[in-house]
């Protein structure tokens, strides 16, 4: 099965490609997501049967490229899928969740808590209308926390790229469809930053600029994994 990650130069796709190399990774300088026109010449060009829709405008602020990237350029991609028949692979973000109490499970309301989660839960709705389709909900970051400081008391499921990539491959490897958390346990996002640095120090989070807890309800992905681990050969010999 042949897959394009288009906003593959990013931190996602370079990941995944050191994991696939058969994937064709794309940067908006080869395949612009906002031009229609650049859309239907890579689908016409390419010999493939999965796009991974990875590219992302990631500011918070009013933006006007959240709306042409985020909600245009997916509905570009849906679009263009829903013509040629092919599956879409949309990476969203767990900031669509309300981020109060967590635990989120994929079947819980939407409350988005900033403008990028806004555009990203637009560009679900164009995803949506995919009949083959599967909707990302994540977070990661790079592979070493880039702060001096972490906050103490902000809660998450988020996860290193290494963490995430392969599982988000695991995933896009599979005929799963519809919406589906992806990250690891709980913890707070100080324990995240002491992972790969042990000398992070902690702070608080005193105003409401980010949620308290955009923890996940991984059932779905536990049992998605489990589901396709190789059954331990039994010995029969006596």
């Amino acid at each position: 099965m042949k897959t394009i990650v288009l906003g593959g130069t990013g931190l996602l796709g370079t990941e995944l490609k050191k994991l696939d190399q058969d994937l064709i990774c794309l940067g908006s300088d080869h395949c612009d997501i906002t031009e229609e026109d650049h859309l239907f010449y890579t689908f016409r060009c390419c010999s493939f049967d999965t796009i991974i829709l990875a590219a992302a405008e990631l500011t918070t602020a009013p933006n006007v490229s959240l709306i042409t990237t985020n909600i245009i350029g997916a509905s570009n991609v849906a679009r263009a899928c829903l013509i040629a028949g092919k599956r879409l692979i949309y990476i969203s973000s767990d900031y669509v969740y309300p981020g109060t109490s967590g635990n989120y499970k994929e079947s819980d309301p939407l409350s988005p808590v900033n403008n990028y989660a806004w555009s990203k839960l637009g560009g679900e709705c164009a995803v949506r209308m995919v009949p083959d389709h599967l909707i990302i909900r994540t977070s990661f970051g790079a592979s070493n926390f880039p702060h001096e400081q972490a906050y103490n008391n902000l809660w998450t499921s988020k996860d290193y790229v290494d963490v995430i990539a392969p599982m988000i491959l695991e995933v896009s490897k599979s005929d799963l469809t519809g919406i589906i958390n992806i990250g690891t346990e709980k913890k707070t996002m100080l324990n995240y930053a002491r992972r790969r640095n042990p000398n992070i120090k902690g702070k608080p989070l005193t105003d409401n600029s980010s949620p308290k807890d955009s923890s996940l309800n991984l059932d779905k992905w536990k049992s998605f994994h489990k589901s396709i681990q190789p059954v331990e050969s039994v010995d029969t010999k006596s």
